[in-house]
């Protein structure tokens, strides 16, 4: 099967915004769709995440499917490498804010972390259970963490909440992100993630059969449902609610649709390999991006930007951002001439 355009191309610009929202030349100078929702709400900055993973499970249908849909040790080092990385990532990360090597509070949680949980959790569900099941499958999980959700204070910005009574109980509180109590990328909030990845696997399958009118009622529908579903569970990607999972999967379905249909099968849009050389190495340019960002700041330049450019700037922070996604496009485009796709 050929390679699909249409999932690098989100992926890279998926990427891109990742890039340019991580890496403002001043926090205290940004537009506002570039800053994540305090709480409850949806930002084009929370769309970052959410669409990697989804994007992460439509393409999960094509790899399976050249191995034949059966469990393999690739899956399990693919899992292991992502939980590593984002644990290297972290521990680096504390010695260029807090200048510790300790492991003593290292975060264990993350987005890649959490990349590799839901990789393999899913994985292991579509190899073994019917192709038909998998609706009702996350169906079940976006409901039982619904009944959480309201039962167990779910919507309480603080450490009463259960995803943070849960997480806690589990993973030492020093060894989680704290955000009012809360860690987004906790374990509790991994059930609606891995129903996200699932929807993506089955939007994958659309896509494979060439279901394209399918796939873009499917997405006009998620949207609906979460809309709808949100005026009792509001959308909210700190806890990952249902809602939030369904509006994020339809806008990816949408997109991936459209995206689909110019490139795969009009072939309209030939001219896209700046998205293509991230989304081809998308690792590479999400490890590398924090790579770079941490050694502008450790040599002084992200200060001085953020102190003598961007302060008061929005438009000069976003012009610092862009100049992030210029170097890791700088470094990344040799591989993707020779195509060189590095992966795990």
């Amino acid at each position: 099967m050929a390679r699909i355009q249409s999932i690098d191309i989100l992926r890279g610009a998926t990427i891109i915004l990742m890039i340019v929202v991580n890496n403002p030349g001043s926090w205290g100078s940004r537009w506002a769709p570039l800053c994540h929702a305090d709480w409850n709400g949806l930002t084009l900055a929370d769309l970052v995440f959410p669409l990697f993973l989804f994007v992460m499970g439509v393409s999960m249908f094509f790899s399976l499917s050249k191995g034949g849909f059966h469990l393999s040790w690739k899956m399990l080092k693919r899992t292991l490498l992502l939980i590593l990385i984002g644990l290297a990532l972290n521990w680096l990360s504390n010695v260029v804010w807090a200048h510790s090597y300790s492991l003593d509070t290292l975060r264990l949680t993350g987005v890649l972390q959490r990349f590799g949980l839901c990789f393999a959790l899913a994985a292991v569900l579509v190899c073994i259970l019917p192709r038909k099941s998998l609706p009702i499958v996350a169906g079940i999980l976006l409901a039982g963490y619904s009944v959480a959700l309201f039962l167990g204070n779910g919507y309480a910005y603080g450490p009463e909440n259960l995803i943070s009574r849960f997480d806690s109980s589990i993973i030492p509180a020093k060894h989680l992100y704290n955000d009012n109590g809360i860690d987004p990328e906790g374990l509790l909030s991994t059930i609606p993630s891995l129903a996200h990845t699932l929807i993506g696997f089955m939007v994958g399958q659309m896509i494979a059969e060439r279901r394209e009118k399918e796939t873009l009622i499917s997405g006009i529908a998620l949207v609906a449902a979460g809309l709808i579903a949100a005026i009792w569970l509001p959308v909210n990607k700190k806890i990952w609610s249902p809602s939030f999972t369904l509006v994020v999967c339809g806008i990816g379905t949408l997109l991936i649709c459209v995206l689909y249909y110019m490139t795969d099968e009009k072939k309209c849009w030939k001219n896209a390999g700046f998205f293509k050389s991230f989304g081809t190495n998308a690792i590479y340019c999400y490890v590398g991006s924090h790579l770079i960002a941490w050694a502008l700041m450790l040599v002084g330049i992200q200060n001085w930007v953020a102190e003598n450019l961007a302060a008061g700037s929005p438009l000069l922070s976003f012009v610092y951002s862009l100049f992030i996604v210029f170097i890791v496009w700088a470094s990344v485009l040799p591989l993707y001439k020779r195509g060189i796709s590095l992966r795990v």
